[in-house]
């Protein structure tokens, strides 16, 4: 048995150990994406607060955004916190190229929430433009490297899934690995969990490969399966988490035909969602912290309101959303995290737990050097499969030649 899992640990090893080191280092990066925004570009994400100054109203801020880009549509109102640009999405008008309108270029804007002044725009992951280097695009591509390795839809996904898999899978074999065979069981299982002092380079090298994966083979095999989910939920994870656990299905069916011009204003349904999110609150006994954003699906036909509550799994960001009909103003659903059923929640924690979005900023160092710590589990990993390889080579090249009538055969080569 052994054999056989010495075998199929190396092999998946090899196979994913470049694909899960470049997810590890973007990971890493990812952790502190919003820092690392206003780092590289501080003109489109960093605004002068302005204290004796009130922003100005993002729903009429929309509007000027609408009126700065009549080739598109303009689905989202962000509610910024202070310090912080309007970040507004883009999307293609049906109608752009009837009504001979520019074409679109950007599909991310940012705009001043206090002067109302037009920042600059992206093409979101979009590191060369005609040859030219974004800088603007260079989180947007690591956010693209890792979570699909820049390749096309669907497959950069699908593909990673498949990794994700053999991943969480390999994390059952490692550890099985380091398992004595016999007793007394923790006495010899000891050893694997530390670092023998004053042995060879091979030797500490693969103790740190095998010691840092039980060490943190919880939290490897937490990104391993949540990895999983983000890239083959509906093939994979969720028919198997089923089994277990309860789903609550909380997609909206899409209409037949996309609806562009709703009936609700945007003014209606941020009015409407506002009031619903406060009864619910009121009702449930729950805190809302602040404001996220205010969408229109047109697939949908609806108006997404968007908070961040005491309900929500993630300590920053939202997911307390109100959905509401954009002809009717009715409420559609109202969904909390916390509130969700198990297996919703078990998943929502595993999607928090993968970005970063809990216990911060404490967690967010962790998955960090995580991150880095599955780089070098992989290119250790390697390194181990390569010195054994040259040690075997060496071996059966030694045994050829000790075997008789070599050195006889050596002569007449």
């Amino acid at each position: 048995m052994r054999p056989a899992l010495v075998r199929l640990h190396r092999w998946i090893g090899l196979a994913t150990a470049l694909f899960l080191g470049v997810a590890g280092i973007t990971g890493s990066l990812l952790a502190f994406k919003d820092e690392l925004e206003g780092l590289i570009n501080p003109r489109l994400f960093i605004v002068a607060a302005i204290p004796s100054a009130a922003m100005i109203d993002p729903l009429a801020l929309r509007d000027q955004v609408q009126a700065h880009f009549p080739q598109a549509r303009v689905d989202q109102v962000p509610f910024p916190r202070p310090g912080a640009s309007a970040r507004f999405f883009l999307w293609p008008r049906p109608e752009a190229a009837e009504a001979s309108l520019p074409e679109l270029k950007v599909d991310e804007v940012f705009f001043d929430p206090y002067t109302g002044a037009y920042l600059g725009g992206r093409k979101w992951g979009q590191l060369l433009d005609g040859g030219v280097w974004r800088r603007e695009n260079i989180v947007p591509f690591i956010w693209r490297l890792h979570e699909a390795l820049a390749l096309p839809h669907p497959w950069g996904k699908l593909f990673m899934g498949v990794v994700a898999l053999l991943w969480t899978l390999d994390c059952f074999v490692g550890v099985a690995l380091t398992l004595p065979s016999r007793s007394p069981f923790f006495a010899r299982w000891k050893p694997a969990w530390t670092l023998k002092p004053g042995a060879s380079t091979f030797r500490r090298i693969f103790d740190l490969h095998r010691a840092f994966g039980l060490w943190c083979w919880l939290l490897l095999l937490v990104f391993a399966w949540s990895s999983v989910m983000l890239n083959l939920r509906t093939a994979v994870y969720q028919p198997l988490m089923s089994q277990v656990l309860r789903f609550e299905d909380t997609e909206l069916r899409p209409l037949a035909q996309p609806d562009y011009h709703p009936r609700l204003s945007w003014r209606e349904a941020h009015t409407i969602g506002q009031a619903l999110l406060q009864g619910e609150a009121a009702r449930r006994g729950f805190q809302i912290h602040a404001q996220d954003s205010l969408w229109y699906r047109p697939a949908l036909g609806a108006y997404l309101y968007r908070s961040h509550t005491a309900r929500d799994i993630r300590s920053h960001g939202a997911a307390s959303d109100v959905w509401i009909d954009a002809d009717t103003g009715k409420m559609i659903a109202i969904h909390l995290e916390r509130d969700a059923a198990m297996g919703n929640l078990v998943s929502e924690w595993l999607r928090a737990l993968h970005t970063g979005r809990v216990f911060d900023p404490v967690y967010r160092v962790i998955v960090a050097a995580l991150g880095v710590g599955v780089a070098i589990l992989s290119a250790t990993g390697v390194w181990i499969w390569w010195k054994k390889r040259a040690a075997r080579t060496k071996a059966q090249v030694a045994t050829q030649l000790n075997a008789p009538g070599a050195e006889e055969l050596s002569k007449q080569r």
